[in-house]
């Protein structure tokens, strides 16, 4: 893996660049305008992040708009990034998509595991405070396509989600077996 990469993602402002990026591309699926950050630290921002995202799909949904097409499009964007991602770290096998995802997922205050193989758990998740159930299914197409753009392809499935009243969000990753470890 590229371990500069991962270092800046891990340091200090790891978490400012990750929601930078998300809250810009995620606008843009939208068709908004990005809120302005002005330097805001990372938890601010992700304050910001959440509740734009939650205001943004619930709107969107307010005015018409198709949620799988929504969710297709956030799927899309967010697959895009986790290419990308997978592309300048240039992980070396699953452990080192394992790695990637777990820290993406703590910048953003999730608490993530995989608890077997292809088994994820989140314990805490930030974003539970401010979504709805609705919201959350929309928006869970981000997690699903950071997978699939980190491991080359997949399916990420939820089967439980704290936003549903679960104690936790558990969802099954199946891998495509046709997915090569380097790039």
């Amino acid at each position: 893996m590229n371990r500069l990469f991962y270092r800046v993602l891990s340091g200090r402002f790891g978490a400012h660049i990750e929601l930078r990026i998300l809250m810009k591309q995620t606008a843009k699926v939208f068709g908004v305008d990005a809120p302005k950050d002005a330097g805001h630290p990372a938890p601010e921002l992700l304050k910001t992040y959440a509740q734009f995202t939650a205001e943004e799909a619930v709107n969107a949904i307010k005015h018409g708009n198709d949620p799988d097409i929504l969710h297709q499009e956030l799927y899309q964007m967010a697959y895009g990034l986790g290419s990308r991602l997978r592309r300048w770290l240039r992980p070396q096998d699953e452990q080192d998509c394992l790695a990637m995802v777990t820290l993406l997922y703590r910048n953003i205050d999730i608490q993530m595991e995989e608890e077997v193989p292809g088994t994820f758990c989140v314990r805490k998740c930030y974003f539970s405070a401010f979504y709805t159930p609705e919201v959350c299914s929309i928006i869970s197409a981000v997690d699903q396509g950071i997978f699939a753009g980190i491991y080359q392809g997949g399916r990420l499935t939820f089967q439980e989600r704290i936003t549903e009243g679960c104690d936790v969000c558990r969802a099954d990753f199946k891998r495509n077996r046709t997915s090569q470890t380097q790039d």
